[in-house]
C-alpha cells in the first residue's frame, strides 16, 4: 500500500453499505492514509448515522456540504427547504445529533494545498473562496456572468470558467454522472440514487468506484 495516500469521497448521503464498501476497495488505513469528504454525508440514504459511524472510525475529515450547513439553519431556528430531513436525522442519530451539529460547525468550507483544492459545489469564477459566501460553495451549479442565478440549466456550468492550474476536486452535482477534466474532477455519482460511490486517490488520480446496493432516493427528491 502506498503511504501518505489522499482518499476524497464523493457525497455519500447515508450510503453506509456502500461507503463501508469503498472503504474496503481502498484498503483504506487512517494510520497512513488521509480522508477526506466532500461533504453531504447526510440525508436521502437509509442511515446518516452509520456514515458518521463509519467516518469517525477512519479518523475522517470533511468539509460542509449544503446538506450540513442546512442542518445547521435549522438546528439553529431558520427556515429551510431541508426540514423535511430534520425529524429522520433525529431518529437515525438517536441522542447524538447535537454531537454530530458540534462537529459540522468545525468543518471548513474547503481545503486548499499545493496544486489541490476541494470544495463541495464549485467556484465564483476568479473569486477565491475565502470571499465567496458560504451558500454559493455549497450549491453553485452554473454561472450567469454575475451571481444571480447559479443553478440554471440554461447558463453554462461554473467549471467552464476556471483557468487555474490548481486541481478542483467537487461533489454536488449528481446529474453529471462524474466529470474528469484535467484540472476539474467532479466525484458525485448518484450513489443514493442507484448510482456509484466513488473515490480519488490522490497524488495517484485514481478513481475508485463501488456500485450502489439500490436505489434509496428518486432523483430530484
Amino acid at each position: 500500500m502506498t503511504a501518505q495516500r489522499t482518499i476524497i469521497i464523493g457525497d455519500v448521503h447515508g450510503c453506509y453499505r456502500e461507503l463501508a464498501m469503498l472503504l474496503r476497495e481502498v484498503d483504506a488505513n487512517p494510520q497512513c492514509d488521509r480522508l477526506i469528504f466532500l461533504g453531504d454525508l447526510i440525508n436521502k440514504g437509509p442511515s446518516s448515522k452509520g456514515v458518521w459511524d463509519l467516518f469517525q472510525s477512519v479518523k475522517g475529515i470533511s468539509i460542509v456540504g449544503n446538506h450540513e450547513l442546512s442542518m445547521l439553519k435549522i438546528l439553529d431556528g431558520e427556515a429551510n427547504r431541508h426540514q423535511k430531513y430534520i425529524d429522520d436525522l433525529h431518529r437515525d442519530f438517536d441522542g447524538e445529533l447535537d454531537a454530530f451539529a458540534s462537529s459540522v460547525r468545525q468543518w471548513p468550507f474547503w481545503i486548499e494545498e499545493p496544486g489541490l483544492m476541494l470544495v463541495h459545489a464549485g467556484l465564483v469564477p476568479g473569486v477565491h473562496p475565502r470571499a465567496t459566501d458560504p451558500w454559493t460553495l455549497v450549491s453553485i451549479r452554473t454561472w450567469d456572468g454575475a451571481g444571480k442565478d447559479l443553478f440554471n440549466s440554461t447558463h453554462p456550468p461554473w467549471f467552464d470558467f476556471y483557468t487555474g492550474q490548481s486541481l478542483v476536486v467537487f461533489g454536488h452535482w449528481a446529474a453529471l454522472g462524474g466529470l474528469n477534466r484535467e484540472h476539474i474532477i467532479g466525484l458525485d455519482t448518484g450513489c443514493v440514487y442507484g448510482g456509484m460511490l466513488s473515490c480519488l486517490i490522490w497524488p495517484e488520480r485514481r478513481f475508485v468506484r463501488v456500485k450502489a446496493c439500490q436505489a434509496y432516493c428518486p432523483i430530484g427528491h
